[in-house]
């Protein structure tokens, strides 16, 4: 709600929600949600942070866009990247780029939960 998006995309704003295939029906424009709004999405994935090195960890760049996919995985602010048809090979390792911000967020929340 932060982000500004639009009432459609608030759904998609769960990590069980946001998914490879909700973001391939925004590609296609098969979903309520605008393509304009996945770069909030991602902004708001990833906490605004880089996780390259676990991206890279995780196989990010093991696709024919190889080096390129690593934009996904760098979140923070200001950073804004004009994708084309060649980013199309990094949805392959979506769920992995995804795990990156996930255990970012759970190990975040638990640390300020042991702060509490």
């Amino acid at each position: 709600m932060d982000r500004r998006l639009p009432d459609a995309c608030l759904p998609k704003c769960h990590y069980s929600y946001y998914t490879k295939d909700t973001l391939m029906r925004m590609y296609f424009r098969q979903d309520a949600c605008p393509l304009e709004a996945m770069r909030e999405l991602q902004f708001c994935a990833a906490q605004g942070q880089d996780h390259t090195g676990c991206c890279r960890r995780n196989g990010i760049t093991q696709t024919l866009a190889g080096e390129k996919c690593l934009v996904f995985c760098d979140q923070r602010a200001g950073k804004v990247t004009l994708l084309d048809l060649s980013y199309a090979p990094c949805f392959d390792r979506f769920e992995q780029m995804k795990a990156c911000f996930w255990q970012e967020a759970t190990r975040v929340f638990t640390a300020a939960r042991r702060r509490a």
